[in-house]
């Protein structure tokens, strides 16, 4: 009898350990607006874990990209010991899920901040699951990531390190802002991106609204850092090859990653090399003590 109490104990115990790791959809109200999110809590997550945003691109949804099986950021997280937040953006006059960004259907049209957004819901989360103040981190993929650029403008305190897959510097946002913070910054970016593409579209000829091109847009976060030294590394081919630009030697030490694709397109860049971990290797180097 004690053997089989014993054993049931055993399985309870089992059963506990394996199910502590948690996807939960949640809401906030920000701005006058329910918002959605899921938060996904790894197993034995400690006190004070880093959080990591990541964010959708333009007519998708967080749904989709927690439940994305080619994107590792889940089993990363058990890795890591962070949690990962999958914000859901609103629906935007064209009408489409999307960030706002400064997309010419958006300007003066939609109201809501997405980045106060974030960083309310930042906060939220922090107090709700003891997570870190410091350690916040950002990353997204087309629109999603355009919203890091916008971050590294606007909210370059709230963040860590930021790092943008596939994103724009609109030149919409580099009209209203100014770079005013050294951030630690990561873009990775295919040269034979259709949607986003690589030399910029200054009058607007693909309908996103003007752009910089992709590397003048990381030149400047990288000139904006007083960045001092430029070196770069061939990743060893697996099919496109990758180029790593790195930045540094800024007085903040604060480096610039920039992730060339040859030939890559509009995606995370996974049959190239393993980006969804140098995302968290990005992110663990400049984890603050």
């Amino acid at each position: 009898m004690k053997k089989i109490i014993m054993t049931l104990f055993a399985v309870l115990a089992f059963c506990l350990v394996s199910s502590a790791a948690t996807t939960k959809s949640e809401t906030i109200v920000d701005q006058g607006l329910t918002r959605s999110y899921y938060i996904y809590l790894p197993d034995n997550l400690p006190a004070d874990a880093p959080l990591v945003f990541i964010l959708h691109g333009y007519g998708g949804s967080a749904s989709s990209y927690i439940n994305n099986s080619s994107l590792s950021f889940k089993e990363l997280a058990e890795e890591y010991k962070v949690a990962l937040c999958y914000p859901q953006a609103t629906t935007d006059p064209k009408p489409n899920t999307g960030w706002n960004v400064y997309y010419p259907w958006q300007i003066d049209k939609m109201k809501v901040d997405d980045c106060e957004f974030i960083c309310a819901l930042a906060k939220h989360l922090q107090a709700k699951y003891n997570l870190s103040e410091k350690n916040v981190f950002l990353t997204g993929m087309s629109n999603g990531g355009e919203m890091c650029y916008l971050m590294a403008y606007r909210k370059p305190k709230e963040f860590a390190a930021i790092a943008s897959m596939a994103g724009l510097t609109l030149t919409e946002m580099a009209k209203r802002h100014n770079y005013t913070e050294p951030i630690a910054f990561m873009e990775v970016h295919g040269t034979g991106d259709k949607t986003s593409r690589w030399e910029g579209d200054p009058t607007n000829q693909y309908g996103w609204g003007a752009y910089l091109a992709v590397p003048v847009a990381v030149g400047a976060i990288a000139a904006a850092n007083k960045c001092m030294y430029e070196e770069t590394t061939v990743l060893p081919q697996i099919k496109n090859r990758v180029t790593l630009r790195r930045y540094y030697g800024a007085p903040s030490g604060k480096e610039v990653l920039f992730y060339e694709v040859r030939n890559g397109g509009h995606n995370w860049a996974t049959d190239s090399f393993d980006s969804c971990r140098t995302i968290m290797e990005f992110f663990k180097k400049n984890m603050v003590k």
